[in-house]
Order: structure tokens, then C-alpha cells, then sequence
């Protein structure tokens, strides 16, 4: 059976006591300190919503505003109301345009020159550029196409205008005739400075993104372009192209440049921004947190554009040094409770330990042989109860166990703890007849090697051969029934059912012949001679009341003690009857010996012998 893990009853308690404090400590925690963090948290990313909300409305209105400018000035030249060839009616029409707020850094008409003839909305101061080639593109492509609706260019920082640009354009056409392309710029510089204003003395960096990782709008990025626009273009310095938008990792900002590292915070389904669009996350960066709060604009002419903001952990330290605070105090407490609950779970249960480690003495010690351990009574009643009920039983089993050992050094062992067992104390165990295997030993010469050598030297021989014979036939599952002078007498599967007892009584010889010359006994070589046979036989008690021994007989039993006389015979050591041979589990390990007329028999019988390869 497989054994399973064991924990001492101190683990036990311990981990059930940590389990339970761990639990109370932490919900404390998270009830207390937890909900006013999250309180705090919960406040500023309001505050967030509202500022990225009214962001994105400024923008939604401000390009709708520009989109239907473009419409109306194309759906004018198309229809032959306006004419950009007609510079008086084209002019008077512009400024008439910015009487209202137009929230456009610049408007005008792209010639096919590559000109830029348009106003400054603010003072109507007139503006004239020659655009670079790739800024000429748009118009040359609608050239081609004809007419489109109102188109948004990619936003790019701008040198001419030092800022920040998105082109709203469209294609002039009358009558089939491209007149030009009528093209705002909208300074979306200003959005970094509405996301500002008001916000000078409040926390929180806010910024906006596009297509990914380029930066549209941040408080640093009117120096990165003041800068970038005045770096010589191979060590010239020319008019230059709209400049791409910095990437977040050129802005100069580390919590921008590492927002992709950052981890995303689930919000409480129930909070009513769950479905608003906007996205927490938190980033560690140089032992520092920032919560950062994003929301994407979907519907946005250029897409995808990102707005968002992110706060300094500083926002968040009073809370957290009144969480590290209660959790030191907490920590502190829960220490010193597992100090008490370690002194009192060993004090209580040093009772059970030393109970376990009588126990185990039983395990590993010999019970008839060793003093039995008597455990302490204790101030607990059910300890003490257990310790005397404890000390009664390991006497018991002391005693039974030390009447077996001295019972079996003259009886088998197994017929021994049958008697025990038997319940009565007659000492007769019921006959019982079974097919068994005999295996019949003797030392060859024994006789003559009483006559030349001192008793004492003849006992102590006999009882080292003895000892070495038992061991080999008991660890093969015999029982020794009887030693008869020299000779031994052992049994294979007559109280206890044995499995291939033909097989275990021939290994007993062949190991005994093994053991015996390739070892002295006492200083003397000896040699055994061994039959074999397998036959029913009965087993019991026999003799007066007072005095019983245990025996097997029946005819088996004398032909084994003959088949060892026969070994003189045939000069074999180990001679084994054709009912054992026909019992083997492979009956070719054995070799015919002959064919002998038995004492007592009228028939020969056919006799083996092991084979030295077997």
C-alpha cells in the first residue's frame, strides 16, 4: 500500500492558525486601507474622465467645423458662385470666412505653382509659401482623381508654422477643370495647451497618441519641435518638410516611451465608465507607480488617436504610507502570534509527541527484547487517560511478544503465534492434512567427528550450523519442525499456504550446499547431504498433556529422510523424488539421478539431482 504524506499535529495547528491570521489581517487591509486607496484612485481617474471627455469633444467640434468649411467653399466653386481666379471675390469671401471663429492656425488655395496663397484668421495677414515637393502631392493626386470630398492629412510637426499641423484639404473643380486645392491648418498645438490650461497646479501629465506610438499632444512637445525644426539638414540650413510627429520615445518622457510595459487594471463592472471607452493601466518604473488612464477615439478623421493622462505615485503616498504603516503594525502583531501559537501548540502537544515516539519504538526495535517506555502523565485529563491506557497496552503487547520469542525458540514461529492465537490454552492446534514439500538434512561424517573431537566444540559446531540452516529454510517460507542429533527436519506449506513450496525447498538445498562450502563452522569444513520430496502428510500435536511438540508424518516424510541416505549411494548431495521434480516451475533444472529400489518399496523410483548450471 502506498503511504501517504504525513504532518505532525504542531504543522497542523500552525498552518490553520497562520491561515486564519493571514486571512483577518488581510481583509482588515483590504477593507480599511484598501477601499480609501481605491477611493483616491477612484477620484483622480474621475477627474481624468472629465478632462479627456471634454478633449475629445473640443476636437470632434473643431473638425467638424473644418469639414464643413471645406464643403461649403468646394459646393461654392462647383455650383460657379465663387471663383479662387477672381482674386477680389475669392478674397472678400476669405475674410468673410473669418468672421467667425475658425479655430485654424491658416487657410488658403494651393496653385499648381506649388504656392500657398492664404490668411491668418486671427489679424488676416496674408500668407504666401512655396510648399515643398511631397506636401504638392495631395493636389497633384486630386488633380488626377477629380473631385473628392474633404480629405485629413496625417498631423506632422511643421517648421514654417513652428508647430504641430493636421491639413484639412479638398480639390476645386468647375465644370470638370481643376482651379486648385483649398487647404486649412488646424494647430493641434493647442490641444496640448487646452489639456494644460487650468491644470498648472494639479497632477497629472496629459498627452495624446496616434497611430500608436506618435505623439499628437504634450506638455514637451513644443520644445522638441522648437529644437528639431532648428537642426541644419546636412549641415545646411533650408527650408524643410513638415517634420513626422516624434515617437513616444523621443518626446523625452520615460512613462510615455514605456506605456507598452504598462499592466491593465480591470474596472468594477458596475462603474458607469466601464462602458465609456476609457482603459486604466499601472507602471513601475525606477521604484516608481504611475496610473495611467487612456481612452481611444474611434471616430476621429485620423485614427487611431489615444488621449490620456497619468499620475505621479506621489498622488498616491499618503495612502500608501498609511498602508505600509498598518501593514508593519500588522505584521508585527501577526509575528508575535505565531511566537504564542508555536509556544503554546509545543506545549500542548508534547504529549502526543512523545505518545508517537513510544510508538515508533515499537516499530523499529525488537518489543520482546527492549525495555518498554513508560509516558508521563500529563495535567490534561484526555492526555492522561491516553498515557495509562497507553502504558497498560505496551505492557501487554510486551509480555505476548516476549512469550512468543522464548515460545518460538522451541516451536516454529509461525506454529507459535498460532497457538497464541488459537485462544485456549490447551497448546493443540487441530491436525491438518495438506500436500507439502520435506526437505531432510544431514552432515555427512557426523558421527565419526564426535568420536575425535571435545563435546563443547561438537555443541557450539551444531549451533552455528543450525543457526546458519534456519535462516536459509525460513527465509524460503519453511518451517523447522524438528533437529534430530545432526539432522534438520523442514516443512514447505503445511500451516502456511506457500506458493510453489516444490521450488522453495529445492532453493533451501541448493542455497544450503552453497552456504556450507564456501564457510567453516566453529573452525570445522563441513558437509550435508539433502532429499527432497513432496507428498501429503499430516500435521500436528502429539504427546501427554503436559508435554507436546509439533510434527508432521506420513510416508513423505520418510522418503525424504531416505532419498538423503541414497545421496551415499549415488554420490549425489542433493537428491530430489520425481513428485517434487513434476511440482517445479521448470522442471529441466534438475538432471536424472537414477532409478533406486527404496526400503519399503517394491517398485523403483526415479530420483534427480540438481544441475551444477541450474
Amino acid at each position: 500500500m502506498k503511504s501517504k504524506r504525513r504532518y505532525s499535529v504542531l504543522s497542523v495547528l500552525l498552518a490553520g492558525f497562520i491561515a486564519t491570521s493571514v486571512f483577518g489581517v488581510g481583509l482588515s487591509l483590504y477593507v480599511g486601507l484598501g477601499t480609501a486607496y481605491e477611493n483616491t484612485r477612484n477620484l483622480w481617474v474621475m477627474l481624468a474622465d472629465v478632462d479627456l471627455t471634454s478633449v475629445q469633444r473640443t476636437m470632434h467640434e473643431r473638425m467638424d467645423e473644418v469639414e464643413q468649411r471645406s464643403d461649403w467653399v468646394a459646393e461654392q466653386v462647383a455650383s460657379g458662385a465663387l471663383d479662387p481666379s477672381f482674386q477680389y471675390g475669392w478674397t472678400s469671401t476669405m475674410r468673410a470666412l473669418a468672421a467667425a471663429d475658425m479655430g485654424v492656425m491658416a487657410y488658403g488655395l494651393v496653385t499648381g505653382e506649388r504656392e500657398f496663397i492664404g490668411f491668418n484668421p486671427e489679424d488676416m495677414s496674408d500668407i504666401r509659401r512655396t510648399l515643398p515637393e511631397d506636401d504638392m502631392l495631395f493636389s497633384e493626386l486630386a488633380h488626377i482623381r477629380g473631385p473628392v470630398s474633404n480629405r485629413t492629412g496625417y498631423p506632422r510637426w511643421d517648421p514654417y508654422f513652428d508647430r504641430t499641423v493636421l491639413t484639412s484639404w479638398v480639390p476645386l473643380f468647375y465644370d470638370g477643370q481643376y482651379l486648385g486645392t483649398f487647404i486649412q491648418y488646424l494647430s493641434l498645438s493647442n490641444l496640448s495647451e487646452s489639456l494644460i490650461r487650468g491644470r498648472e497646479d494639479l497632477p497629472g501629465t496629459p498627452f495624446v497618441l496616434i497611430g500608436g506610438n506618435r505623439v499628437m499632444a504634450h506638455p514637451g512637445l513644443r520644445n522638441w519641435g522648437e529644437k528639431t525644426s532648428t537642426e541644419p539638414v546636412n549641415g545646411d540650413n533650408i527650408a524643410r518638410s513638415p517634420i513626422p510627429l516624434p515617437t513616444i520615445h523621443d518626446i523625452g518622457d520615460p512613462v510615455l516611451a514605456n506605456i507598452g510595459k504598462s499592466e491593465s487594471i480591470r474596472l468594477d463592472p458596475d462603474d458607469e465608465r466601464h462602458n465609456s471607452g476609457i482603459r486604466l493601466s499601472g507602471l513601475e518604473y525606477n521604484d516608481r507607480y504611475h496610473l495611467i488612464v487612456t481612452r481611444q477615439v474611434q471616430t476621429a478623421p485620423i485614427s487611431p488617436v489615444v488621449i490620456g493622462m497619468y499620475f505621479d505615485q506621489e498622488l498616491f503616498d499618503d495612502e500608501w504610507d498609511r498602508l505600509v504603516l498598518a501593514s508593519v503594525l500588522g505584521g508585527a502583531v501577526f509575528i508575535l502570534s505565531v511566537i504564542v501559537a508555536i509556544v503554546l501548540s509545543r506545549h500542548f502537544t508534547k504529549p502526543i509527541r512523545r505518545f508517537a515516539s513510544a510508538a515508533r519504538a515499537f516499530e523499529d526495535e525488537d518489543i520482546a527484547s527492549i525495555d518498554v517506555p513508560q509516558l508521563k502523565g500529563s495535567r490534561i485529563r484526555e492526555y492522561d487517560d491516553a498515557a495509562r491506557s497507553f502504558n497498560h497496552m505496551m505492557m501487554a503487547v510486551h509480555d505476548r511478544e516476549r512469550i512468543t520469542s522464548l515460545f518460538g525458540k522451541f516451536v516454529p514461529q509461525s506454529i507459535a503465534k498460532k497457538l497464541l492465537a488459537s485462544g485456549n490454552d490447551s497448546g493443540v492446534l487441530p491436525p491438518q492434512t495438506s500436500e507439502a514439500t520435506v526437505l531432510f538434512v544431514d552432515i555427512v561424517g557426523f558421527t565419526s567427528m564426535c568420536e575425535s573431537l571435545d563435546p563443547k566444540q561438537i555443541i557450539a559446531m551444531l549451533n552455528d550450523y543450525f543457526d546458519c540452516a534456519t535462516q536459509i529454510i525460513e527465509r524460503h517460507g519453511g518451517i523447522i519442525t524438528q533437529f534430530q542429533g545432526d539432522a534438520i527436519l523442514a516443512v514447505y506449506n503445511v500451516f502456511d499456504d506457500l506458493k510453489n513450496h516444490a521450488d522453495a525447498a529445492v532453493d533451501s538445498a541448493i542455497a544450503l550446499q552453497s552456504e556450507v562450502e564456501k564457510r567453516k563452522f566453529e573452525g570445522l569444513e563441513l558437509k550435508v547431504r539433502c532429499g527432497v520430496n513432496t507428498g501429503p502428510m499430516v500435521a500436528g500435536n502429539v504427546g501427554a498433556k503436559a508435554r507436546l511438540s509439533f510434527t508432521v508424518h506420513g510416508d513423505a516424510v520418510n522418503t525424504a529422510s531416505r532419498l538423503e541416505q541414497e545421496n551415499k549411494v549415488l554420490g549425489t548431495q542433493i537428491l530430489i523424488s520425481e513428485t517434487t521434480r513434476n511440482l517445479l516451475a521448470d522442471p529441466d533444472r534438475v538432471a536424472k539421478a537414477g532409478d533406486v529400489l527404496l526400503r519399503g518399496r517394491h517398485t523403483t523410483t526415479e530420483l534427480f539431482t540438481t544441475r551444477p548450471d541450474k
